[in-house]
């Protein structure tokens, strides 16, 4: 049977960088010509460097994949246990978790996609899950949402933040929570509140835990009636995805 090349040269480098090359009794001579077989061919072949770097990184993104479900395991509860930030079916049978920033602009991009999938999907739950990264404003934006679901608004304040064209400071959060009717005063007052301190540090808790680089980051999980389903399959996609490929996560995890 015929070898394929990419095994070959595979085999050539996995020997000629392993500490057993270097202790076997290969002359310097007979080195120098493996090497030189490598080199020579990967020079006439650079496709194979293509090929080869693809499977690295598809062997990188299953790993990720895997480290992410185990995380996603070991913290259910605190995902997808009810907080202050949900939309859609409270019940739903999948739930779609997001950690986002008010100021990140693929998260305002994903802000008409989180949308359409819930008019679309009766049977999906979304936790929002606040994760201020990009300063001072972001972490005013993150409280004031929060307080805003204490008083019953925080979709409207959401959708109106991430609405938002321009760079957020305190007057830009607070005539928006007037825009969509909040008292201000009970919201500043909750903004310093225990259970808006609370929730902001829990996700930072289960930022770390993930291992989330950047904004957005999602989890597609099953949760029938509500719970996660541990002995399933959840899904993590770290950065913006287009509507098509969350349908897609949303209908597999959901089998």
């Amino acid at each position: 049977m015929k070898l394929k090349p990419l095994v070959i040269v595979s085999a050539f480098t996995a020997i000629s960088l392993s500490p057993v090359f270097a202790a076997t009794n290969f002359s310097a001579e007979q080195k120098k010509e493996v090497e030189q077989i490598v080199h020579d061919y990967l020079v006439n072949n650079p496709e194979v460097l293509i090929e080869a770097s693809q499977a690295l990184q598809q062997k990188q993104q299953q790993n990720m994949q895997e480290q992410a479900r185990d995380a996603i395991r070991q913290n259910a509860d605190q995902l997808f246990k009810e907080n202050l930030a949900v939309a859609g079916n409270p019940k739903g049978n999948v739930t779609l978790v997001e950690f986002f920033d008010y100021q990140c602009i693929h998260c305002k991009k994903m802000k008409p996609v989180i949308s359409e999938l819930l008019k679309k999907d009766k049977n999906l739950r979304v936790i929002y899950k606040e994760f201020p990264i990009f300063g001072k404003s972001s972490e005013l934006a993150s409280k004031a949402a929060l307080a805003a679901a204490l008083q019953g608004k925080y979709q409207q304040m959401h959708d109106a933040l991430l609405s938002l064209d321009k760079r957020l400071n305190e007057t830009i959060i607070m005539d928006t929570a007037k825009s969509v009717g909040l008292d201000v005063n009970k919201l500043k007052k909750d903004m310093s509140g225990e259970q808006v301190k609370t929730a902001l540090e829990q996700n930072r808790q289960l930022a770390e835990k993930m291992h989330l680089m950047g904004t957005p980051a999602f989890i597609v999980a099953a949760t029938p009636n509500g719970e996660f389903k541990k002995d399933s399959e959840p899904a993590f996609i770290p950065g913006a995805a287009s509507e098509e490929t969350l349908q897609e996560m949303i209908k597999q995890v959901g089998q």
